[in-house]
Order: C-alpha cells, then sequence, then structure tokens
C-alpha cells in the first residue's frame, strides 16, 4: 500500500505596489533564495523579513505613502516570517532551500500581496502632532477624544493602547487596545481610525443637540481657525500609567483614560463591574453639549432600564432602532468638510402644520403613494445647507460607520409617513436619526481620495485584470421623489475570466460620482485578484510592472471615458449600460429590454472611442 501523499503547495509570494498617482506598478517575485535571511529583532532567529523589498518596490513607484486597498487607514504590515530553527546560512544549497520553501508556503495561502501608494508625503507622523491634530479635530465635531491605556488581561501588567472619538457619558468601549506604547498609538491613528466604531459603542450614549460656544452658524465651514493645543506625550502618558495603578492601595487598576474635552485633559482609572469596564469618575459636561433630544422607547426591545450594561444579543439586530433602544424625535447633524472643519445644525420639533405633499415630478407614482410623501422646509435638508457651503451635495457621505444613513431622504427634506395623519416633521426625525449614535447625524461632504478613472483602468490592466463598469442615466427623474436621479456610476475590478460572465461581474450603478464608484472598486481589488491566482500551485503568478507613463490602449482618443460613459448612457435613458474594459478590447453591454436582467453584446471594439461611436 502507498504511503499517502501531501498535497501540492505554492512556494512562491508575488508582492505589488501601485502608485494611484502615477499608474506606476512594480512586483517582486518571492521564491526559494530570492531574498537573503536576516536575524530577527531579539537576535533569536533566523527570519524572512520582507519589509525592506516592500519598501523598494515603493520607491521604484515613487510611493511615499502605502495602505492596504481595503484597509487605507490601517498600517502596512508586509509579510515576515521565522525560518526553522534547522535553518543556517553554511547549509547545503539544497537543505536551505528547502527550508525556505517550507515558509514561503505557509505564507502562501494569501500568495498575492498589493498595496496601493500615493506620491504624496504621508501624513505626519510626529506623536505630539497627530495627537494635537486628533485634539483639534475633535474639538470641530464635538467629540470627546479618548486616550486609552487598559490591561490586556485582568491582572496582567501588560497594557495596551488605543486612542478614538466618543460621546460624551457613553459606555466604555471595548474595541481592542492594540499599541504597545502612547507615541506608537498616535503614529498609527488617523481620523478615520479614531472616528471607528463610532456607532457601535456610541448607540447607547445620551442623546443631546449641540450648541459649540465659537461661531458655527457663519457662511465658512466649520469653526474660526484656531491653533493647535500643545501636547506633551511623555508627560501624558506618565500620567495615564499612573491612572492604572490604585492609589492608596497599590493594586493594578483595569486601565487609564485621559479624556480631551472643552480643550483640556481629563484623568480618570478605569475599573471593573461585573462583565463591563468603567470610569471611576466622569469629567464635567462638555461647555457644547445643548438640551437632551427627546426620545421614545424602542418598542421592539425588550425592557433594558441599564442602557451602558445592556449586552442583550437582540440588541445588534434590532431593526426598530439599530440597537439604541430610542425612536428619537429631533436630531443634531454634523456636517464635515476634507479638511474635517464642521458646521452643526439643530433639528428639533417644533409645532408646525402639515406640510404639503410633495412634487412627484414627470415620473410620478400612484396617488395613494404620493399622499404619504411630503418635503419637509429647506432648514431641514442638506442639500441647499451643502451648496451654500460650497460643497458638493454629490460627495455627501456618512462619516462614521452607522447602521443606517437615508442620504436621499436628507439631501432633499423627503419624509414618507406611515398614515395620511402622521406629523411629516415627526415622521423625518424619526427617519433620519434612526440608528444614530445620540441622536447625531455625521455626514462628509468631500470627495474620496481616488485616482482618475483613466489611471485606475490602467492599473487595473497592468496587474492583468480587467475593469467592469456601470453607468445609468436618471436625469429624467429630477424633482422625483424616492427616485434615483441624475447619473449613476458603479466600478469593479474583475479577474480576466469574468468577461464571459458579466451579469455576475457587473457592479450597481448607485454611486452619484465617478470617484465614488473608483474608490469602492479598488477597496474590493483583492476580489478579483484573489480570484486571479492560478489554481495549480506549479504556475507561477506573474510579477506584473508598468511604468505608467501611457495609458491602457483601450482608452485611446481625444476624450475622457467619463464623457464618453455618460454621452452612451444618455442614449439609452433609464437603462444601465455595462461596460468591460480589458486590456486591449472593449465591449458594451445592454439589456434585451429595459426589464429584462439578461445582457447581450451591443458592440466589441478595441477602444472605447471606437465602441461608442458604433453604437
Amino acid at each position: 500500500m502507498s504511503e499517502p501523499t501531501s498535497p501540492a503547495r505554492r512556494a512562491q509570494l508575488v508582492l505589488t505596489v501601485a502608485n494611484i498617482d502615477t499608474a506606476a506598478v512594480a512586483s517582486a517575485s518571492i521564491t526559494p533564495g530570492t531574498v537573503t535571511p536576516t536575524r530577527d529583532a531579539d537576535d533569536l532567529f533566523w527570519c524572512l523579513d520582507l519589509a525592506p523589498v516592500v519598501a523598494r518596490l515603493a520607491a521604484q513607484v515613487g510611493a511615499t505613502h502605502l495602505y492596504e486597498p481595503d484597509l487605507p487607514d490601517d498600517p502596512v504590515i508586509a509579510p515576515w516570517t521565522d525560518l526553522p530553527k534547522g535553518w543556517q546560512p553554511d547549509l547545503p544549497a539544497a537543505q536551505r532551500l528547502a527550508y525556505e520553501a517550507q515558509v514561503i508556503a505557509d505564507e502562501a495561502r494569501d500568495p498575492w500581496h498589493i498595496w496601493l501608494g500615493r506620491s504624496s508625503p504621508p501624513p505626519t507622523t510626529d506623536p505630539s502632532r497627530r495627537l494635537a491634530q486628533l485634539c483639534h479635530v475633535a474639538e470641530q465635531l464635538c467629540l470627546d477624544l479618548v486616550v486609552e491605556a487598559r490591561r490586556l488581561t485582568p491582572g496582567d501588567g501588560t497594557l495596551g493602547w488605543d486612542i478614538r472619538f466618543e460621546l460624551p457619558d457613553g459606555p466604555v468601549g471595548d474595541r481592542l487596545a492594540p499599541w504597545s506604547d502612547l507615541a506608537e498609538a498616535a503614529v498609527m491613528t488617523t481620523v478615520g481610525r479614531a472616528a471607528a466604531g463610532l456607532a457601535e459603542h456610541g448607540r447607547h450614549a445620551p442623546a443631546h443637540h449641540i450648541t459649540p460656544t465659537r461661531d458655527a452658524a457663519s457662511p465658512a465651514v466649520g469653526l474660526p481657525a484656531v491653533g493647535l493645543p500643545r501636547v506633551d506625550v511623555d508627560r501624558l502618558e506618565r500620567r495615564i500609567l499612573a491612572d492604572c495603578t490604585a492609589l492608596l492601595t497599590g493594586e493594578p487598576t483595569a486601565g487609564g483614560h485621559a479624556i480631551w474635552r472643552d480643550n483640556r485633559w481629563w484623568h480618570t482609572t478605569l475599573r471593573t463591574a461585573g462583565e463591563v469596564t468603567v470610569r471611576a469618575w466622569q469629567p464635567p459636561p462638555p461647555s457644547w453639549q445643548g438640551p437632551p433630544i427627546p426620545y421614545a422607547a424602542c418598542p421592539t426591545c425588550p425592557p433594558a432600564p441599564d442602557l451602558a450594561r445592556c449586552r442583550c444579543p437582540r440588541i445588534g439586530g434590532c431593526r426598530t432602532c439599530h440597537g439604541t433602544h430610542r425612536i428619537f424625535h429631533a436630531a443634531s447633524v454634523t456636517i464635515v468638510d476634507g479638511a474635517h472643519r464642521a458646521r452643526h445644525l439643530n433639528w428639533p420639533t417644533p409645532a408646525t402644520g402639515p406640510a404639503p405633499p410633495a412634487d412627484a415630478g414627470p415620473a410620478s407614482p400612484a396617488p395613494a403613494v404620493s399622499s404619504l410623501v411630503r418635503q419637509l422646509p429647506p432648514e431641514y435638508r442638506l442639500r441647499p445647507q451643502l451648496t451654500a457651503l460650497g460643497l458638493d451635495p454629490d460627495d455627501c457621505a456618512p462619516l462614521i460607520d452607522a447602521h443606517y444613513l437615508p442620504e436621499s431622504a436628507l439631501l432633499d427634506g423627503y419624509a414618507t409617513l406611515p398614515h395620511p395623519d402622521a406629523d411629516p416633521l415627526r415622521s423625518y426625525l424619526q427617519q433620519v436619526a434612526h440608528g444614530q449614535p445620540g441622536g447625531r447625524i455625521f455626514v462628509q461632504a468631500a470627495p474620496p481620495y481616488a485616482p482618475e478613472l483613466s489611471t485606475m483602468v490602467t492599473i487595473v490592466h497592468t496587474l492583468g485584470l480587467h475593469v467592469v463598469l456601470c453607468v445609468a442615466d436618471h436625469r429624467a427623474n429630477t424633482g422625483t421623489p424616492y427616485v434615483v436621479q441624475g447619473l449613476r456610476w458603479g466600478a469593479k475590478v474583475a479577474p480576466p475570466h469574468a468577461s464571459v460572465d458579466v451579469p455576475r461581474w457587473a457592479p450597481g450603478a448607485h454611486h452619484r460620482t465617478v470617484a465614488q464608484a473608483v474608490d469602492h472598486a479598488l477597496r474590493y481589488l483583492r476580489n478579483a485578484s484573489d480570484r486571479s491566482v492560478p489554481a495549480e500551485p506549479a504556475t507561477p503568478i506573474p510579477a506584473p510592472a508598468g511604468d505608467g507613463s501611457r495609458p491602457s490602449t483601450v482608452l485611446t482618443g481625444p476624450e475622457s471615458p467619463e464623457a464618453l460613459l455618460s454621452m452612451l448612457a444618455g442614449r439609452h435613458p433609464g437603462v444601465t449600460v455595462t461596460v468591460v474594459l480589458t486590456p486591449d478590447r472593449c465591449a458594451i453591454h445592454l439589456p434585451k429590454t429595459a426589464t429584462s436582467p439578461d445582457r447581450q453584446v451591443v458592440i466589441s471594439a478595441a477602444t472605447l472611442a471606437e465602441a461608442v461611436a458604433a453604437i
């Protein structure tokens, strides 16, 4: 009887860096013998450290700021692994390479690593300045900035550090504290990372209107410019560490908090109360905290008198309130621009008369439906507010990862009434504040940092992948409530075999701008790159490279791809047009009918311009 054989494993890694500003791409194929092993930081083991390889690739494409496509706010971690203890530099070559093949195969469960980069310098990494910037943004947004040191294990001396935004008087967040000291935490924390999880750990925070002490109602966005506060990281760290030990007994506490509020630090220890961690002391209410936002108890949730300690498994799945336990009757809206300057709006529930039915426009719904749609006055619409501030309403997007944000209703102030006699304003506020932490709605009106469409196509084609674009012209619906309006875009990166299964890979055309569609496509780049890796381990993964100096040939022509796609969509209003761009071909697909999802190829040509001209 023969011995069972181990399945073949891939002993290859491909590392790729793409510059989204220049479309330059550089790659390295890591196989046994291509990287010289080095000693680890503690000089205990031999290892394969690939960080220098990634740094060299970044230099080749001129990228000074790298990030993961799907985790733009997280630090880049290059593959690194210890070699087996038997590896020694004086071993015969065959044995050394066999050891290296073993560890590369272990890493090759994820064989193709792709990082995106920018030509602009990275954000400042000086800990004091970074922490000062976060304090300034917290003041602009009327939030607390919490610097936390927490014991990773009860009674253990090891502390983890975290920096995040929180709502005042909310429960202590339980986010992992991953950094080893305050300086490292400050360097690694961006505004996006500090805001991550705010909707989750702020859902039980008290709800209040916002009354900034400085003039937030001026025509300019945000508050008057003020200098950054001075932050001494070493002094702050020592003060927090002191709170990690009980003053009278010397016993370790659960951790310590420093809370930046009203332009100063407030300090408190953390202690364990049952299954949750709480602050031993709460600082005074912030000066910008206004009157409470009225609410009613959620009729779907079970009774939970102690919201801060509620851990009911049904809470996160409650569709009525999305875990807040409350149905808000008012809201506060914070509009943020690209520089994180803020404008705050309070939407109370004054006594108002019934709002007139919304103008249904040319594509009017049935009367029974339109009679339940109301449009609120301009002060409850974000579109005129954003326009007055010089911001593009099409760039409107949630700032935090809230469960639900009805952007179309917010922009134009449309309310859907549960019954004809319902109060329009109360119904509207309940809908837009639904599931928002503390009754606060955070909206960012800034385009994403995304490359031009042509640059994205060039990068994707250099990687050996395809681009699938969708565009739909709904401009005839302008003014019709709750109907898609304007041009809508979709983009997706697809593996080479996707062109034979277009309906499966076609993205939804639901983005208001091309930049939003491109940004979304790049965030899910790995969905395509992982599927393009050869299934047979013996077949090597290509190592793509290109200097980005020439755009993809499929885009050859005098007009921009955006202009061509807009013209194409305009010829087929109300229909989603799908375009597949391969490195050497363009195929345009249209539905057989306006109501059928089955697609047929209308035209295929060498370039997008030729395909559009043929149609």
